[in-house]
This record gives C-alpha cells, sequence and structure tokens, in this order.
C-alpha cells in the first residue's frame, strides 16, 4: 500500500502495519532491511516495549510468556479505511494472542501525510471490563548516511542544549542507574556510541538525524512519550539509526514481575482510549 502526495510518498504493508519505504522528493529514507544488519524497518512495539524479565510476566496470580517488543509486529492488520494521503490499520485481540495477553483491545495505527510531514498515531481502545496495561512505541530506522559523507558526519540533535541522563542497560534490561551526559545539544554518531546498546532518555520532544556539513536532517517530534531510545546495533558497522519514541520501557533488573506493577506502563481503564502521535519530517 502507498501514500504519497507531491512531496513525499510512504509505502507500508499490512503485517505489522510496517513501514516499507519513506521518501521524500525522491530521497528514500527509511532502512530496508537487509538482514545482514537488521532485518526489520520500522516495527510497532506493543503491547509491551523492551524485554520481560525471562520473557514472563504474572497476572492475577498466572504467568504469561512474552517475547520482546511483543507481539503486534508479527500481526497481521486489517486496513480499515484507506486514501492517498492516509491508512488506518486496525488489530483486534483474538484466541492466540489472548495466550499470551489475556484482554480485548483494539489497537489503530494511523499513517497520515499532511504537506512535508508524515504523522504516525497509535490509538488503543480498551474491549474488557478490567484495566487494560500496556506500553506502545515506534522503532523506525533511517538510512545513513542520507545526504553523503559518513556514519561519523551525522549527529543525534535535540534542537537545543539540555542535560542528558541516559539510562543504563545492563545485558536488555535497565538498571535504574544514570548516566550523566551533562549540558549539551549534539551527540555525535559513531558505531561505537551503541557498544552498550541503545541510549534511552527520558522524554524527548525533538531529535534530528542531522548531517553536520550540509545542515540536512530527518527530524522525529515526540512531545507526548514518556521516554525516547536511540539504536544502531552494538559491535557493528551497520548504515542505520533508530529513532524510538516510547510509552514504557524494558523491565528494571529486579521487577517482581506483577504487569500491574510495571514501571511506566499505561493502565487503560474499560472502555476507554488512548491516542498519541509522532511526526517526521526533513529539515
Amino acid at each position: 500500500m502507498q501514500l504519497h502526495n507531491e512531496k513525499v510518498s510512504l509505502t507500508l504493508k499490512a503485517h505489522g502495519a510496517e513501514m516499507t519505504s519513506w521518501k521524500v522528493e525522491g530521497t528514500e529514507l527509511l532502512w530496508q532491511g537487509d538482514p545482514t544488519y537488521w532485518g526489520r524497518q520500522a516495527p510497532i512495539l506493543f503491547p509491551f516495549v523492551g524485554r520481560l524479565l525471562d520473557d514472563r510476566y504474572l497476572y492475577e496470580g498466572l504467568t504469561y510468556t512474552m517475547s520482546q517488543h511483543g507481539f503486534a509486529r508479527d500481526e497481521l492488520f486489517e486496513v480499515a479505511e484507506a486514501s492517498d494521503t492516509h491508512v488506518r490499520f486496525i488489530l483486534r485481540d483474538s484466541i492466540e494472542t489472548r495466550k499470551h495477553y489475556p484482554f480485548s483491545f483494539e489497537l489503530n495505527v494511523i499513517y497520515r501525510l499532511i504537506g512535508e510531514e508524515l504523522n504516525v498515531t497509535y490509538h488503543v481502545v480498551n474491549r474488557d471490563d478490567v484495566v487494560l496495561p500496556f506500553s506502545i512505541g515506534g522503532h523506525p530506522a533511517f538510512n545513513i548516511p542520507f545526504a553523503g559523507g559518513t556514519f561519523e558526519d551525522y549527529t543525534i540533535d535535540f534542537g537545543e542544549t539540555r542535560t542528558l541522563d541516559r539510562l543504563l542497560l545492563e545485558g536488555p534490561y535497565l538498571t535504574g542507574a544514570y548516566q550523566p551526559l551533562g549540558e549539551r545539544r549534539y551527540i555525535p554518531l559513531t558505531h561505537h556510541l551503541f557498544d552498550q546498546d541503545a541510549l534511552i532518555f527520558e522524554q524527548i520532544e525533538y531529535a534530528a538525524l542531522r548531517h553536520q556539513p550540509s545542515g540536512r536532517a530527518i527530524v522525529m517530534e515526540s512531545p507526548q512519550f514518556t521516554h525516547f531510545g536511540i539504536w544502531s546495533p552494538p559491535h557493528s558497522d551497520a548504515p542505520f539509526a533508530c529513532l524510538e519514541p516510547w510509552f514504557g520501557h524494558a523491565d528494571y533488573k529486579g521487577h517482581r514481575k506483577d504487569i500491574l506493577y510495571k514501571e511506566d506502563m499505561q493502565l487503560l481503564e474499560p472502555g476507554e482510549s488512548f491516542e498519541a502521535t509522532y511526526t517526521l519530517y526533513m529539515e
């Protein structure tokens, strides 16, 4: 399926409701999924962001299993509505999903082209008669270089000088510790930056992958999201980086595994809905 206007074209697939191409004025910006480095492109993380301790959680005394980042990225979504410039995908619970996540839900993923901007919206509805616990996020990967030069010619630009504290990981789990990175606007991109896996921060409203010589940048604005990940495969020369807006994150080491007590989960009351949008554009 393809969306397009005069400046932007976007190709998507119903499997995972995932973007497979994002072109601005003919330039491909989205990673094309070379399995040598990483076979995915822009998976949707739901109903969990990150890894659960031992890939398990507890709910009402029962143990459930769930792989990293949840199941939505591997499910077939229905196309609920579509036009040249927008599409809404929908995923509902099933007998199979309830084996791993015993809740009735509706997940809508909406893509809209508005001028030169791409808006990606997550809309979750609780169809159950109990509280719906979930986390959700994006994981889009972007080609580097996209404006010439090498990987090291690019920076992560936060738009303004700010205090940056990185949430530290041990393996796939958060430790509860922070690494102060000080007051800065830019982090230079190097492959060694990701030797300890993703850079994870609390709320980041603006982040850009910027080609410093030209000033050109892929920009993500995500003011509603509580956490933000930046990732490229560790110990690799992978020619891409991910900007990841999240509600939620991996388990902390020592977490008691009860889903209702997992830090930074969304707890949606019966019949209520949740919605959040992030925006992509070239600068």
